[in-house]
């Protein structure tokens, strides 16, 4: 798969709706596609979408996350603005004047910006406060609670942030959803890649949902499909202007970000990657000569949900450095996708069982 080719299949995924909870838009996407590398596509009752290959009785699973972060409605007041709460972990001050757009139960979608009091309006004090979501709101151009009601608008319905894909210079491109729709096409890829390899283990690329709220589908999973080792495809923020080295190493350009652990304290979400797989992901990038990062940040994904759950599950990650994070707007570089694309494949083409079997001992 070409570049030109992944930067179209990025924005036609970042395009769909799928915050955590409502991700049926993305896995129904994803689900046509992998039909067309092989039949043994489910989805379980949770969301999660699995598309195997080889027959194997070892197991690998390489997932991504399918949902966004967003918002919920909350309260429809009496004058039609819809004040909401958030779905997944955000910085409020990203939500400023952001076009957004409401997810109806029936799928139909309704545009919305959301509102704050006017810089005009604010005393010096309301000015220095810090934002504050209760502070916000959300015009959908209705003037009543009834109007809302007849859009289809109700309490619970979920909210992204409007779709858009823009080009910038040196292969970069901004657009909402790239954690982790970017590692969906990463598993779309891979699918092309390895559909016509010989395997002599059953390779899972699996489509999870509901990471942004505590990596909660892979949970599932996992337990389902009893894999023996796993990898994880996601993002991770990159060094910014006013971004010291120590908080965030990543750079754009320098390929995917091969990490060795991952905390957040505060939620108790965490992993501490397999140091063998670790090790191979550098050996295998090494070897194929593809530019690599490492990282330990502070952060989690589903390789903290994986690991403990059911039988041990050995895991590794490659990462893809964006900006802009968790906000209206992401950015990332083409070039790292593709070659996070490169580097999964080599890794899983130059498994075997026996391979796996050894990866799966801690000594």
């Amino acid at each position: 798969m070409n570049q030109q080719v992944l930067l179209d299949l990025i924005r036609d995924l970042t395009a769909l709706s799928g915050g955590s909870g409502r991700e049926q838009a993305v896995i129904s996407y994803l689900a046509e596609i992998m039909k067309k590398y092989t039949s043994r596509v489910e989805v379980d009752a949770m969301g999660n979408l699995c598309a195997s290959f080889g027959t194997g009785e070892r197991k690998v699973m390489v997932c991504a996350h399918s949902d966004e972060v967003g918002l919920f409605v909350k309260h429809i007041n009496d004058q039609g603005f819809i004040y909401f709460d958030i779905n997944g972990m955000l910085d409020e001050r990203v939500l400023l004047d952001a076009k957004v757009e409401i997810i109806s139960d029936d799928g139909a979608v309704n545009l919305g910006v959301i509102g704050v009091k006017s810089r005009h309006l604010m005393t010096p004090e309301e000015f220095s406060r810090p934002v504050n979501i209760t502070d916000l709101w959300i015009d959908v151009g209705a003037d009543s609670r009834e109007e809302v009601a007849a859009l289809g608008i109700r309490i619970g319905n979920v909210i992204v942030f409007r779709r858009h894909f823009d080009l910038l210079a040196n292969g970069r491109f901004v657009t909402k959803a790239i954690d982790d729709r970017a590692g969906c096409a990463v598993l779309v890829a891979l699918a092309e890649k390895m559909t016509s390899q010989p395997l002599d283990y059953t390779l899972q690329l699996v489509a999870t949902v509901q990471e942004e709220i505590g990596s909660r589908g892979v949970k599932v999973a996992v337990r389902r499909l009893e894999p023996d080792m796993a990898l994880i495809i996601d993002t991770v923020p990159a060094g910014e202007p006013n971004t010291l080295p120590q908080q965030a190493s990543a750079r754009f350009d320098g390929g995917p970000v091969i990490r060795t652990a991952e905390f957040m304290p505060q939620y108790l979400l965490g992993a501490v990657y397999s140091a063998k797989i670790v090790r191979r992901l550098r050996q295998t990038a090494e070897a194929a000569g593809i530019a690599y990062q490492e990282d330990v940040f502070r952060t989690w994904t589903d390789g903290s949900g994986i690991h403990a759950q059911g039988a041990d599950v050995p895991c590794g990650s490659l990462c893809m450095p964006r900006r802009c994070s968790h906000a209206p707007v992401e950015m990332a570089a083409i070039g790292d996708i593709a070659a996070t694309v490169e580097l999964a494949s080599a890794f899983l083409q130059g498994l075997t069982a026996d391979n796996i079997a050894e990866l799966r001992t801690f000594v």
